[in-house]
């Protein structure tokens, strides 16, 4: 090894060993110019070139590497995979059942209907007797449910108990001016304990679904117990 290659190698190992020396413009220009001082022809190898090579150097003002490792360099990282996102599955709409509604037809008001009779049947210690509704009013209405009854005497006092429900609700019935809604009466004339012999009286009182004024109609029987069936269309 001459003594170029030697300054060289000091110059690489200068200081606390390190991945990366850089070797300067100036230190390469002092290397030339102790190879050209002692050896004339040794400085004609060596010294025309690394003066060259300093001159380009110090005129772009570009340091000179000895590339190495570099053991500070981040590892390479794999592309992270991110999570597939789940959507929230909505639940479903319920569909609306359909419901017996009177629409934009008022109920209809006791002013609005007159109650009349019709023929009796009797079977197994009962009678049974038709009931009708009539819209005398000049407007639709509608009625629903159980009608509320009741049997009075000649003073228009009650005889025995209202009526029981008989049977479920049945549909709304929108009556026009003139039409019916029909109710069937059960009497029962069958003794039984707190009524050994049937009570006679001569009216019915009946209260239209959601009102409070009743209507009365003659109706002479005699009873222990009554039952009343849901309003439905008239035959």
């Amino acid at each position: 090894m001459n003594d170029f290659e030697r300054h060289l190698t000091d110059l690489l190992h200068a200081g606390t060993p390190q991945p990366q020396r850089v070797i300067t413009a100036s230190e390469i220009a002092e290397l030339a110019q102790e190879e050209r001082a002692p050896r004339g022809r040794r400085s004609q190898r060596w010294g025309v070139p690394l003066m060259a090579a300093a001159a380009v150097l110090v005129a772009v003002a570009v340091p000179v590497f000895v590339i190495g490792h570099d053991n500070n360099s981040p590892a390479p990282t794999s592309p992270s995979s991110s999570a597939p996102t789940s959507t929230p599955s909505s639940s479903p709409t319920p569909t609306p059942t359909a419901s017996d509604t009177t629409g934009s037809v008022a109920t209809c008001l006791t002013s609005q209907l007159s109650l009349g009779s019709g023929p009796s049947g009797a079977a197994a210690g009962s009678t049974y007797t038709t009931f009708f509704f009539t819209n005398t009013a000049g407007t639709p209405c509608a009625v629903r449910g159980f009608p509320g009854v009741s049997l009075l005497n000649d003073a228009g006092s009650m005889v025995g108990q209202p009526a029981t429900r008989d049977g479920s609700e049945a549909p709304t019935v929108r009556l026009a001016p003139g039409q019916r809604a029909q109710f069937t009466l059960r009497v029962s004339t069958a003794t039984q304990t707190g009524c050994d012999l049937p009570r006679p009286s001569s009216q019915i009182q009946v209260y239209p679904p959601e009102q409070t004024v009743p209507l009365r109609k003659a109706f002479a029987t005699g009873s222990c117990t009554i039952s009343v069936q849901s309003l439905t269309p008239a035959h």
